[in-house]
């Protein structure tokens, strides 16, 4: 029997397609059926009261009750460091300087006068010099200044004034040269010299300056260090306080922890499929990729259950071009751990793996091991979520050829493609990314914005979510998808203008372009919106997919939306090496300098056009 298995393990949901290809020219698709009417399992692990698993539903009747985050350390008294000690301020008295000395003296008149030495001539007061004033010298000072008032005033009238029609500054008139030198001769004969310092009052004056400047400098030290003391005082004082502010806030933050941890949840578990392949936050005390494990493993007893050990897996995983490489050995890996714990460690027997505790079954779990040669021996198939969705998409080729947009919105994280369709229908991929936002974006965004615990108890759905709430989701949500969408236009914009394309050829042929959304989280059409040019909204359903003979199709319910990345990986492939060509290179062939391609083959396939 030729079966593969296209495994849509989700973060809400898991879906599962299978391709029975016995007879190649009539190959049959079938949704499986977990239970009369329904096509999707939840991707939920409850451990009951008994401490075995219950997959897939809840029964909070049956539900354990316990601890379930990590267990955190009592944090204890919060101990804030000792408030720093008031230094002793010193005590600086106002300066106070000796007065001024005073000269005295009586006027021939009989009045006695005192004059501070600051006064007095010689001191305070400038004294003539005995010395000569020579005619000559003052008068070519005088002539040099006229001169260059007259070369300046010049400059000045040639760079703007003759633009300006002013007229041209005159000669100055210089003053009459002296025909004699008269020596003057300066003379104290006009001062009192009763006014006039003497030697002795000058050195007193100079001693009284220096004593005045000693005291000042020492009183400015004083100053100087009382305020270092006050300025360190209260540089300790801030730092103090932000250091307790910052004990307290971290104080708090363990503290809340530690009380959330010891709170007992029902023992409910979702979304360990997103943690397990992206950076969502899991503080649970069981792992998340052991909760993979063994959700897996339970899948895989009831496929074996019905095709024995005959088939192949092919499982998608939220992954851009940048981590595929590095996610694809894990998903293998914990592929062939859930494999190998049905197989060999309990040999098929479903029935002791039900009833066998949790505890027990965590410690069953194979050792996690990877290689190239155990992934072809036990059939597994690594595909990316975008390309899975893509491919279902195109198979059956109801997507017109040219540039496209798909976006598959899961769960936990939103996977972009862009693609173009070639001339025999296939999709090549120029560019595909993940980002982790999805449906639990919105589901979560009240809790985690207002740092609530999530109650997996109970299921929410976007239409208990209110608008308020759902629009600032989505804003935050679709920034994220303009982001990468943004980025890649931009290039391809200045890449086709770098080939000689017109400015505009690029922003015409993307518009009204088809953006597509599939995925469990897009079935509310708040969800489904353009992207930039891409306008062509669509939303895939059962005639876009045109899955064809689907057994049992008439008892089929399910949106079809929610089944395509499980058709996409249910078609048989050899391997999981998917090509991916460079954005640069989807109109390298029409440079300029080739001439093999003419610019009609690039309106014919991607409707550039040029005129």
């Amino acid at each position: 029997m030729a079966i593969t298995v296209g495994l849509d393990f989700g973060t809400h949901q898991t879906k599962i397609c299978i391709e029975n290809s016995d007879s190649p020219l009539h190959k049959t698709y079938e949704f499986y059926e977990w239970e009369e009417g329904v096509y999707a399992f939840p991707s939920i692990i409850q451990i009951n009261k008994d401490h075995t698993l219950r997959y897939g539903n809840i029964d909070l009747d049956t539900c354990l009750v316990a601890r379930k985050k990590k267990v955190i350390a009592d944090p204890g008294e919060l101990i804030l460091p000792p408030k720093p000690i008031e230094p002793n301020i010193p005590i600086v008295e106002e300066l106070e300087l000796p007065s001024s000395p005073i000269h005295t003296f009586v006027t021939e008149g009989g009045i006695s006068m005192s004059i501070p030495y600051k006064d007095l001539y010689g001191i305070g007061r400038h004294l003539l010099s005995k010395g000569e004033v020579d005619p000559i010298k003052q008068w070519k000072r005088k002539c040099r200044k006229l001169e260059a008032k007259y070369q300046k005033d010049k400059k000045n009238w040639i760079l703007i004034g003759k633009k300006y029609g002013y007229p041209c500054p005159k000669e100055p008139n210089y003053p009459t040269k002296p025909d004699i030198i008269v020596i003057k001769k300066t003379t104290y004969d006009s001062i009192d010299s009763n006014l006039i310092a003497t030697e002795s009052q000058k050195k007193e004056y100079s001693k009284w300056i220096n004593q005045c400047q000693s005291l000042t400098q020492r009183y400015n030290q004083a100053i100087a260090y009382r305020n270092q003391v006050l300025a360190q005082y209260e540089n300790d004082m801030i730092n103090w306080e932000n250091e307790c502010e910052r004990l307290r806030r971290n104080y708090t933050s363990r503290k809340n922890l530690y009380d959330e941890s010891l709170i007992e949840y029902p023992m409910i578990y979702r979304y360990f499929k997103q943690a397990t392949f992206s950076a969502y936050v899991w503080d649970y005390e069981i792992k998340a990729q052991d909760l993979t494990v063994l959700y897996l493993a339970n899948i895989f007893f009831r496929l074996e259950e019905r095709f024995g050990t005959d088939f192949s897996i092919q499982m998608g995983i939220p992954a851009s071009k940048a981590t595929f490489s590095r996610l694809k050995p894990f998903a293998s890996g914990y592929l062939i751990q859930a494999i190998r714990l049905v197989e060999d460690v309990f040999q098929n027997n479903y029935e002791r793996f039900l009833t066998t505790p949790f505890e027990e079954l965590l410690s069953l779990i194979p050792k996690y091991e990877y290689s190239e040669d155990l992934k072809i021996q036990y059939g597994l198939i690594i595909l990316p979520e975008a390309y899975a969705a893509l491919r279902s998409l195109t198979a059956n080729s109801r997507i017109p050829r040219g540039m496209s947009i798909i976006l598959d919105v899961g769960g936990g994280t939103t996977d972009i493609s862009f693609f173009v369709i070639e001339d025999n229908g296939e999709p090549h991929i120029y560019h595909f990314e993940s980002i982790t936002k999805g449906l639990n974006f919105f589901l979560e965004y009240e809790d985690r914005h207002g740092f609530k615990s999530i109650d997996f108890s109970e299921k929410k759905e976007l239409e208990d979510i209110s608008r308020e709430v759902f629009n600032r989701a989505f804003r935050e949500f679709k920034g994220s998808i303009d982001a990468v969408i943004k980025s890649l236009i931009d290039f391809l914009h200045k890449d086709t203008i770098s080939r000689g394309f017109m400015k505009s050829a690029f922003r015409e042929a993307v518009q009204n372009r088809p953006v597509i959304y599939t995925g469990g989280g897009c079935y509310d059409n708040r969800m489904r919106v353009p992207i930039y040019d891409f306008s062509d909204v669509k939303y895939i359903d059962k005639r876009i997919l045109g899955i064809p003979n689907v057994v049992n199709e008439s008892r089929v319910t399910i949106p079809y939306s929610l089944m395509a990345t499980a058709f996409g990986l249910s078609i048989q492939r050899l391997d999981d090496e998917i090509e991916v060509s460079k954005k640069e290179d989807l109109f390298a062939k029409y440079s300029n300098v080739n001439e093999k391609y003419s610019r009609w083959d690039a309106h014919r396939e991607h409707g550039m056009y040029e005129d």
